[in-house]
């Protein structure tokens, strides 16, 4: 993959040097060419990386995608002590009204039902437009890399809730388990932070 770039990094030192038209035409087709067979790798790479599977203790989880998520970070260690999570909710409620995605918001999480987890507030940026995006940064949303792995039915049929639960809890530091309702499929989504 490493000669793929390095192959269309010469073309476009070549593309500056030459003023020929029928030379840049030329060297804009290779170009094209070899971006696209570097697209490809990049591609393949990662979809070898998203089928790889875990196992860890009783639970077998498979990798099927990668996300980007803007997430409210919590600002206490012990966020069930009081009321925290009470004024957090609120916050993070009062964010997504003012940037016009509370709905857009809404609509997602009932359509994905939480089971666990220790990430309280969270929307896939893809649901956003760029101003919205800012906007939560701006007021301190982080972004996040999330990796999502799938529970297959025969972990659920062979466990009980509490012992995914707890499984899941062992394995991620940062993480919502959730049951996609539409597909009635167990998900954990991993945030790398």
């Amino acid at each position: 993959m490493k000669s793929s770039l390095y192959k269309i990094k010469n073309i476009v030192k070549d593309l500056e040097k030459t003023d020929s038209p029928v030379l840049q035409i030329k060297l804009l087709e290779e170009l094209i060419g070899s971006a696209h067979a570097y697209k490809d790798d990049i591609i393949k790479k990662s979809h070898e990386k998203a089928t790889k599977k875990i196992n860890i203790g009783e639970i077998k989880l498979e990798k099927i995608s990668e996300e980007i998520f803007l997430y409210k970070p919590v600002t206490v260690k012990n966020y069930y002590d009081g009321d925290y999570l009470e004024r957090f909710a609120n916050i993070r409620t009062s964010n997504l009204k003012d940037i016009g995605a509370l709905d857009m918001h809404n609509k997602f999480w009932k359509a994905h039902e939480v089971v666990a987890g220790n990430i309280f507030a969270t929307i896939p940026q893809a649901l956003l437009d760029s101003q919205q995006s800012a906007k939560l940064e701006f007021l301190q949303w982080d972004i996040a890399q999330v990796d999502i792995y799938e529970i297959p039915p025969t972990v659920e049929s062979r466990l009980t809730r509490s012992e995914i639960m707890k499984g899941i809890a062992e394995m991620f530091q940062h993480y919502i388990l959730l049951r996609e309702v539409f597909g009635n499929i167990l998900m954990v989504l991993h945030y790398k932070l």
